[in-house]
């Protein structure tokens, strides 16, 4: 009887000890796996927070740069004024077949569409900008306000000379025209197009072949203009970041470089995100969604 309860006794010394080796063990890996997953998340969050830090300075030194350039044709417009004003001094040499005044006039016309696109892509990016700048936005509505001050001051300089004698006029309708040109050559350039339907769809509205290509681009990657172009929607590719798309499954037609966007949605594509808008319509400015059934 005392050797059972002796061997009985020494059992349970062994499964208590088990039992604390298995439980210590436990709590170590429990603490390992712990210690991994906050290791990682730390991690993590150290690399996004390195990105945001390189995307904000790369945006500061983007918008630091085009100020940049509106000051420096400040200052050429200012040297161009006062040439201006020079030979205004002195009517009797004063005539608008000049061939410096008429390049002054002519740069001044181009300074001052230069700044004005300038001013509002600043005002458009910074709007669409999802990071708070609060500081540049009041550095560009003072800087905006100061390429106004100097339009008017431009006004009432072509409305004096303009009195002097009447070719002038047609002198700085020239350049104003040229102005109109620039701007419109700005807007071109920031347009693009998008179209998305079921290959059934696009086909019949004579946006894709019934083999599947683009029709107006041929292997050159040439617009020929014999595809419908009412069919498409029009987009200020400044603004619009995200193509709205709303499918399970969709396939693009059109060339545009993969690093350039990325699909948004889980399960669904709920949109095409446009990351680097520049790279994205480098290759062709009109984008083709077919809606894969």
């Amino acid at each position: 009887m005392r050797k059972s309860i002796i061997l009985l006794m020494s059992l349970v010394g062994l499964l208590n000890a088990s039992c604390t080796t298995d439980n210590n063990e436990s709590d170590s890996s429990t603490t390992t796996q712990g210690s991994s997953v906050e290791t990682d998340k730390l991690l993590n969050e150290n690399i996004q927070l390195k990105h945001q830090l390189a995307t904000k300075d790369s945006v500061i030194n983007y918008y630091s740069s085009m100020m940049n350039e509106i000051r420096d044709n400040l200052n050429l417009i200012q040297d161009k004024q006062k040439n201006i004003f020079k030979k205004q001094s002195n009517p009797e040499t004063l005539s608008a077949d000049d061939p410096s005044l008429i390049s002054d006039i002519k740069t001044l016309g181009e300074l001052l569409a230069q700044n004005q696109s300038k001013i509002s892509k600043l005002k458009s990016d910074i709007k669409n900008s999802d990071m708070q700048l609060n500081e540049f936005e009041k550095m560009i509505i003072s800087l905006s306000e100061e390429v106004q001050l100097k339009n008017m001051e431009i006004y009432q300089l072509q409305q004096e000379l303009e009195m002097r004698d009447a070719a002038f006029s047609e002198l700085f309708d020239a350049y104003q025209q040229k102005d109109n040109q620039v701007s419109n050559l700005t807007d071109d350039l920031n347009t693009a197009y998008y179209a998305i339907g079921t290959k059934k769809e696009l086909v019949d509205n004579n946006v894709i072949t019934s083999e599947g290509g683009f029709l107006g681009l041929g292997k050159t990657k040439d617009l020929k203009g014999n595809f419908n172009q009412a069919y498409f929607t029009k987009i200020d590719v400044t603004k619009v970041k995200v193509i709205p798309v709303g499918a399970q499954k969709i396939e693009i037609i059109t060339n545009h470089p993969s690093s350039s966007y990325k699909f948004k949605g889980t399960g669904n594509v709920e949109g095409i995100e446009i990351t680097d808008a520049k790279a994205f319509w480098s290759v062709s400015k009109y984008l083709v969604i077919v809606v894969v059934k």
